[in-house]
């Protein structure tokens, strides 16, 4: 009993059993490039349709992803992160520099980063690794990455 209270006190604990899934982290990764509707986020992140249901279901429960409805009939929705959603970007970007830095991969990644205020690409970080400026949700851009092959679902 003690253990699990001690679990929920500890906010690595919380924020790692909510984002601490790759179907999420892969759900967020489409989303911070805008609004996605469920096709999208399933051919995006691979997920089985029950599995991202699941997913979106946690998140909007969370309030870090909202559901909209853009169509009647059929009723259907699209993604879109919230406020709290987007505070999680720096964390997306600090595991991408992570793993280019520590898991090394022979294969092109699928994305880019744009910093739209200098127009450079840059590396994953808190600073834009060309003009040492901030990087926010408000002026960075994850684009494909032209030189990757085509992946199924990640144009």
């Amino acid at each position: 009993m003690k253990k699990t209270a001690d679990l929920n006190a500890c906010p690595i604990a919380r924020a790692a059993g909510l984002v601490g899934d790759e179907k999420i982290l892969l759900a967020l990764r489409a989303l911070f490039r805008g609004p996605q509707r469920f096709d999208e986020l399933q051919k995006s992140t691979g997920a089985a349709t029950n599995i991202l249901s699941n997913r979106l279901a946690r998140m909007i429960e969370a309030g870090i992803v909202s559901k909209q409805q853009y169509q009647d009939r059929p009723v259907r929705y699209d993604y879109r992160l919230t406020k709290a959603g987007m505070a999680l970007f720096p964390s997306l970007l600090a595991l991408w520099r992570f793993a280019e830095d520590w898991m090394p991969c022979e294969e092109v990644p699928p994305f880019a980063l744009r910093h739209t205020t200098c127009g450079k690409l840059t590396r994953p970080g808190s600073v834009c690794s060309e003009c040492g400026e901030p990087i926010t949700t408000r002026n960075v851009a994850m684009e494909r990455n032209e030189v990757a092959p085509p992946v199924s679902g990640l144009a």
